[in-house]
């Protein structure tokens, strides 16, 4: 297996703050790192449509530079009520293991807090079992199964990332 080339960072404080839907499109090299299919015009188009429902995004900052970010939406379902859905949760490799997720997920909860959301939800990939580890030791649970579909289709979706 090969070697992780993992730079040297600096260790300064790390900033946590929501970020204003302008800034928001600044989260593209980060979403682009977590998800190399989505391409800069990707991205412009489905934040286009993920804006005007209510997305927001908390970032974590080393000095100027963005080094974790986690979408979120607040909503209502019958199943649930009011909860919090967390969307691509991501911290930079080279910051991993300083307990900026951990810090990222604080924040998250006391947002849905003051929210008054009576629930936290994620998605996290079915093989991303580092990601399933992490969330376990903050408290998360697995309740259910996501499924996919190809509208008009039988051809199943196959994840590209």
């Amino acid at each position: 297996m090969p070697a992780v080339n993992r730079k040297k960072t600096t260790r300064r404080a790390i900033r946590l703050r929501e970020l204003k839907p302008s800034e928001i499109p600044d989260i593209f090299p980060l979403i682009h790192l977590h998800n190399a299919t989505v391409t800069r015009p990707v991205f412009t188009a489905r934040l286009a449509d993920m804006l005007p429902f209510g997305y927001r995004v908390v970032a974590a900052f080393d000095g100027a530079r963005m080094v974790g970010i986690s979408g979120f939406w607040v909503h209502s379902r019958f199943w649930c009520g009011r909860h919090l859905d967390i969307d691509n949760f991501f911290v930079h490799p080279d910051y991993r293991a300083r307990g900026i997720g951990r810090r990222l997920v604080a924040w998250l909860e006391k947002r849905a807090l003051a929210e008054q959301c009576q629930l936290m939800v994620l998605d996290a990939y079915a093989d991303s079992f580092l990601a399933h580890r992490f969330y376990h030791r903050q408290g998360f649970v697995a309740t259910g199964t996501h499924f996919t579909k190809l509208p008009g289709s039988l051809t199943p979706w196959a994840l590209k990332r």
